[in-house]
């Protein structure tokens, strides 16, 4: 998203209205852009309420907006288009992950409480006009039973993410047949159980694999306690926070990438790789779903929660050079082709369309 911000405010005045993001009211410069944090209400009835209606009023104060653009369809897209309706300008909202899931084993979903149902369903219903990061997650908006008008994949930094440099003095891993890259905060959706009962069956058939995990730990080791039981020791290494600058260089050195997520509306992880010339095996969400269904497939999708379905996949294509090598290529042009910047131009087409409609 600070992609997608920067290329906006590199031709356009730019308003970022954070809710929430820190416990007191700030307003700063960022690469290009005039960030607002709306903190929230500490107490008192009505809090929630409270906080949408200072939100409101801080989309006008830089004066009258031409568009007002909500992402995520819950608090943030509710007071979206709120201001849009305030200021009668078009909105736009943008459904960008768990907001019509119910998942009560995890605990996780927008839809498991009557009161984030009914701020999704208002946000929608108020929406100009809905757009979404893959086409797996329109069918789920729409299985939901609302429209989807545009699927815009919110792409990444190519200059960023890009493969190793080629040539003579260009030098590979050694290992990287054996080596797997998976880049995701650990927490239950993300499945982390899952990929960790994937690698227990590769490790028999592949002993030198090697598994690089990248993410902040939000279970408090449960993830690398449970890789010690499964797994032998020095087969994946926990990295812990890395930086967007510096995963680059996981992604090419691994020979895939594996992403385990239970629910997914766009996965970055999958173009981050991609750009970088690496494939992805994983669960059928988001962009894997929709790779994996192409007519020239650009990725392997796997059923969710299924370990020895993926851990199959990845023996395969471990050993398949020629294959793999396919599929990254193929997903590589994707990624490219819908990159950061084609993120922008997209966006900011609807943006125009919708101006020229109402005038």
């Amino acid at each position: 998203m600070l992609w997608f911000i920067e290329r906006l405010a590199a031709d356009n005045d730019v308003l970022v209205v954070a809710l929430g993001q820190e416990p007191v009211a700030s307003r700063y410069e960022l690469l290009g852009a005039t960030v607002v944090n709306v903190p929230p209400e500490a107490r008192g009835p009505h809090r929630l309420a409270r906080m949408i209606g200072r939100a409101v009023r801080a989309v006008g104060s830089c004066g009258r907006p031409d568009v007002v653009h909500g992402l995520w369809a819950s608090v943030s897209g509710l007071s979206a288009v709120l201001a849009a309706r305030r200021y009668r300008v078009p909105s736009f909202v943008h459904v960008a992950g768990g907001e019509l899931v119910a998942l009560p084993e995890l605990g996780y979903g927008g839809a498991l409480g009557r009161g984030g149902r009914l701020i999704t369903s208002t946000t929608l219903r108020l929406a100009g006009e809905i757009t979404v990061a893959s086409e797996w997650m329109a069918a789920h908006v729409r299985a939901n039973g609302w429209r989807v008008d545009r699927v815009i994949p919110l792409g990444v930094d190519i200059a960023r993410f890009s493969p190793a440099p080629r040539g003579p003095t260009a030098t590979a891993p050694a290992d990287r047949a054996d080596r797997l890259v998976h880049v995701a905060s650990l927490n239950r959706v993300k499945d982390q159980t899952m990929l960790l009962r994937a690698l227990a069956l590769v490790v028999q058939s592949r002993p030198s694999l090697r598994v690089d995990v990248a993410g902040v730990d939000t279970l408090d080791g449960a993830v690398e306690r449970l890789a010690a039981e499964l797994i032998p020791s020095g087969v994946v290494h926990f990295h812990g926070f890395v930086p967007s600058d510096e995963l680059a260089p996981l992604y090419r050195a691994a020979a895939l990438n594996v992403i385990t997520s239970r629910h997914e509306a766009g996965p970055v992880a999958v173009l981050e790789a991609a750009a970088c010339g690496t494939a992805t095996v994983g669960t059928a969400v988001g962009h894997i779903a929709d790779l994996a269904a192409r007519r020239e497939p650009a990725a392997i999708a796997v059923p969710v929660g299924d370990h020895r379905a993926l851990a199959g996949a990845i023996v395969e294509l471990l050993a398949d050079k020629t294959r793999r090598d396919m599929l990254s290529e193929r997903a590589q042009r994707w990624a490219c082709t819908h990159d950061a910047d084609a993120t922008a131009e997209a966006f900011l087409s609807r943006y125009r369309a919708a101006l020229a409609r109402r005038a």
